[in-house]
């Protein structure tokens, strides 16, 4: 199974900056308007919020209030190389620092562009 996942961003060229060079996403695709990222079964697709109609969902919805209620999660091999890599190049993006978990993951909290919302933990 494949998992997919759309977000919609209001700047396609900050969020591709911080998907790939901050969380080391693999970018596969990319043109004016979207950009595609796959690691394993995981697809995930920025695509601008400009190209929604008025009288779209999210447009009736307030897209001010993206991703709430929502975490995503991205595994990683290395959570502590992450952790130092975004801490020396983009600290304010660090919601909530390392930290090792009572279930027995180690992970933290950062902040997209957007006000999304992503855990990235050890796999496990």
């Amino acid at each position: 199974m494949a998992f997919k996942i759309e977000l919609f961003v209001e700047d396609l060229h900050q969020s591709v900056r911080f998907y790939k060079e901050i969380v080391a996403c693999s970018l596969v695709k990319q043109s004016e308007s979207s950009a595609l990222f796959k690691n394993e079964d995981t697809f995930l697709l920025l695509t601008a919020d400009s190209i929604l109609d008025e009288d779209h969902y999210f447009r009736r919805r307030n897209l001010a209030n993206k991703g709430v209620g929502v975490e995503l999660i991205l595994s990683v091999e290395d959570v502590n190389y992450h952790y130092k890599q975004i801490t020396n190049v983009t600290p304010e993006v660090i919601e909530s620092p390392i930290k090792h978990q009572s279930w027995g993951a180690t992970d933290f909290r950062v902040i997209d562009p957007d006000g999304y919302y992503i855990r990235i933990t050890s796999k496990g």
